[in-house]
């Protein structure tokens, strides 16, 4: 078993909320003393395979996933195993989403980048801040057509799975949920949950840091469910 050091949920500047100083450049200048990392950008893919081929090269591993919001507007984070699924998957998301148009100049620009950080195109429409118009029992019965994991994000904060629902919904078999803070981990035990994720939700550079530590033979998917369900990822709590 080896030590991993980890955060895997990661705005790119294609995420309209994110700053957009987040470019793979700068990514390779803030990530310093991670070497496991999840690009999940809001209701779309459309950057996994940039920032995954660009990272590799400084041996970064990238977990390709998606945190899309649900018609409830609960944020979900989404795991593949593979970028081929995640791309698939965010196409269909992206196609769910109610807001088409949007104003870029009060919500944010959405923009596609190279591996220099130079700006390549501004996406205009859908709106990936939207919520989609798929319920959360939707979006996961699509989600498990593939080989991913269903994690609520920030459950106890905005677009929350308990700020905005109040209990876990029954019907759904959660892989993990994600939390910050001690005082969270204990609020979620109480709803019975047990398998954790500690991220920074990371939308500026300042915010690429290590947020947990994780025991695992190999940086994959496979190892990455492994860990989690065997509650090897250990926290790094942000104070």
């Amino acid at each position: 078993m080896a030590e991993f050091y980890g955060n895997f949920h990661i705005h790119t500047v294609i995420s309209p909320c994110a700053d957009i100083t987040m470019t793979p450049d700068i990514f390779l200048e803030y990530l310093n003393g991670i070497n496991w990392i999840s690009i999940t950008d809001h209701n779309t893919a459309r950057h996994i395979r940039l920032y995954s081929e660009t990272l590799k090269r400084t041996d970064i591993k990238v977990i390709p996933g998606i945190e899309v919001t649900t018609k409830e507007e609960v944020h979900i984070l989404v795991y593949f195993e593979n970028i081929e699924d995640t791309e698939e998957f965010g196409e269909i998301i992206e196609k769910h989403l109610i807001i088409k148009d949007y104003d870029q100049e009060k919500f944010g620009y959405q923009i596609l980048c190279d591996e220099k950080g130079e700006f390549k195109k501004i996406i205009e429409t859908p709106y990936f801040g939207s919520a989609t118009n798929l319920s959360i029992e939707k979006i996961y019965k699509l989600s498990k057509k593939y080989n991913s994991l269903f994690i609520p994000a920030h459950i106890f904060r905005y677009n929350g799975l308990i700020t905005n629902l109040g209990i876990p919904p029954e019907t759904i078999n959660l892989d993990a949920v994600e939390i910050k803070s001690e005082e969270e981990m204990e609020k979620a035990k109480k709803f019975g949950f047990q398998k954790f994720i500690i991220n920074t939700d990371a939308h500026i550079p300042y915010q690429l840091k290590p947020s947990c530590k994780i025991i695992a033979n190999k940086r994959n998917f496979h190892n990455f469910k492994k860990a989690i369900y065997e509650s090897k990822v250990i926290p790094i709590w942000q104070h």
